[in-house]
């Protein structure tokens, strides 16, 4: 749940769990990962990245014109949905429609959280987004962070052995774990049956920060890798979607 009131700060970590050696100490019992998404790519061009942000800007602003969904709609939309889901598991919007029918209790409970904490005020007055901006920044501290290893001069054998692990930044870790697997911010659904423009966007923040679950944990994104943080998210979250991907798969 504290990743819900994390603002985009790097805090340095070790690198006993940057996702880049995290990743490749657990993918042999974790399995193999999905295949990278080819749906987005990170665009430096800078019309189009500032086209990106006034679009995700606007459609953020106008969620509150999505109608509230009727009992009936809700539950029709909650099968179609589910059954959608379980015959394909690849269908993020179905996935996410679920999650969306269905979390409005656990989300208002998580908005109360933040309402009551200096930092999650904060991100529920600001609304930032995870997005091509972020995603710039992180790969600028990666690339820095590789200059300054590149930089150092080789120690010799004693000297690796007693030196502690070097540092890495948040923000590096996770530009080394969207390389690793080709993702990008911009693949998170947009939200589409939430008529609360609070729930909608504690639900958006939700999303965006589950690759850094994936950072801060070294949980590759495979099956068995989904599944542990699924666990970790319900006993954070409390969302029945957590609870329906934990249990199911």
């Amino acid at each position: 749940f504290r990743i819900l009131l994390s603002t985009n700060r790097q805090a340095p970590l070790s690198s006993t769990i940057a996702a880049s050696r995290a990743l490749s100490t657990t993918s042999s019992f974790y399995g193999t990962p999905l295949p990278p998404s080819t749906r987005y790519t990170i665009n430096n061009d800078s019309s189009t990245t500032t086209a990106n942000k006034q679009q995700q800007h606007h459609s953020h602003n106008n969620q509150h014109s999505i109608p509230p969904l009727t009992p009936l709609q809700r539950l029709i939309t909650l099968l179609h949905s589910s059954l959608t889901a379980l015959n394909d598991p690849t269908r993020a919007d179905a996935v996410a429609a679920v999650g969306e029918v269905t979390g409005s209790y656990a989300l208002s409970n998580i908005q109360v959280a933040m309402e009551q904490d200096l930092v999650g005020r904060r991100i529920l007055g600001e609304r930032p987004l995870v997005d091509d901006r972020v995603a710039m920044r992180a790969f600028q501290l990666l690339e820095e962070h590789s200059h300054s290893v590149n930089n150092l001069d080789e120690p010799t054998v004693v000297e690796q052995q007693q030196q502690e692990p070097s540092i890495i930044t948040f923000g590096a870790a996770y530009a080394t774990f969207l390389q690793k697997h080709n993702f990008h911010p911009n693949e998170r659904s947009k939200i589409r049956f939430l008529s609360d423009p609070h729930l909608s966007y504690v639900m958006t923040r939700y999303r965006q920060n589950h690759d850094y679950w994936h950072v801060l944990t070294g949980l590759p994104p495979t099956v068995l890798g989904e599944l542990a943080l699924k666990w970790l998210e319900l006993i954070q979250t409390g969302l029945p979607l957590a609870a329906l991907s934990a249990t199911t798969g």
